[in-house]
């Protein structure tokens, strides 16, 4: 009789939704957990490819969470048949805007990459309200 805890596990049904939540600290080496939390999760849903780029802009979502705000962030990354959208709340104020870098700016590329590489973006702002203040900056990659 085969050992049934040692058999792989089932690939992902791609006609099933399903979505995962990360909690990140205020901490620089939380941005590097996303990346690869992500990453792991992608690529165990077998979206491979959209690995790179979702890696990419949620880099880039969580360092400006770290970079703008003083408190703990939430990631939501959520799959339905065809889409992925990946979210990055928290509690900062006021809302993030685009900036024209030039040349020699070390800052200001992040929201410029999520528009470009992303099939859409957008803010959702929870400034009024006062149980969950702040926003999520989310972006969605079609598959």
């Amino acid at each position: 009789m085969p050992d049934e805890t040692h058999k792989p596990p089932e690939p992902p049904n791609p006609h099933e939704p399903w979505s995962y939540g990360l909690f990140i600290p205020h901490d620089p080496r939380a941005v590097g957990i996303v990346r690869t939390t992500v990453r792991a999760i992608l690529k165990a849903a077998r979206l491979h490819c959209v690995v790179d780029t979702a890696e990419l802009l949620v880099s880039e979502l969580a360092t400006n969470a770290y970079r703008y705000s003083k408190t703990d962030a939430y990631v939501s990354v959520d799959w339905v048949p065809h889409d992925l959208r990946v979210a990055v709340w928290d509690t900062g104020s006021g809302l993030p805007r685009r900036h024209s870098p030039t040349g020699e700016d070390e800052h200001g590329r992040g929201l410029g990459l999520v528009q470009a590489c992303a099939d859409a973006w957008g803010v959702q702002s929870h400034e009024g309200d006062p149980d969950s203040p702040g926003k999520a900056v989310w972006f969605s990659l079609g598959t």
